[in-house]
């Protein structure tokens, strides 16, 4: 897509309820704003649809589409506990306390736009409708 195409497809996000589609890797994407946890963010659907399979097991419409987040087991209390540890210790308890979760809600187009770009090769503006 080129720059001004990312322009369009970002202005026309900006307000509420409006949908982009995109197509990406012989996907169609349907990005739309919508309000999620009390905020507005952009909702991903791959091919009209969202579906729960997609956020619990491994796959390539997952690594591609949707947002990963980090999450850890510990609290910050007892990750501060753990700087007065051995470095090894340390790094050992904390690369198994961490776990990952996925979401097709993204609060910044920006964020959305460089996953989009690093995880795909074919990129193209399919069409803008107003729901």
């Amino acid at each position: 897509m080129t720059k001004e195409q990312w322009e369009t497809a970002e202005q026309n996000l900006q307000s509420s309820y409006r949908i982009v589609k995109l197509q990406a890797d012989g996907y169609t994407l349907s990005l739309q704003t919508q309000r999620y946890k009390m905020q507005l963010c952009i909702a991903v659907y791959v091919d009209g649809k969202i579906q729960g399979k997609w956020l619990t097991e491994d796959c390539e419409i997952r690594r591609k589409f949707f947002q990963k987040h980090k999450h850890s087991i510990l609290t910050r209390k007892e990750q501060e506990k753990l700087k007065r540890e051995r470095k090894a210790f340390r790094e050992a308890v904390l690369s198994n306390s961490v776990y990952y979760t996925y979401s097709p809600y993204w609060s910044s187009f920006r964020s959305l736009k460089r996953h989009l770009c690093q995880n795909c090769t074919d990129i193209t503006l399919y069409e803008e409708v107003e729901a």
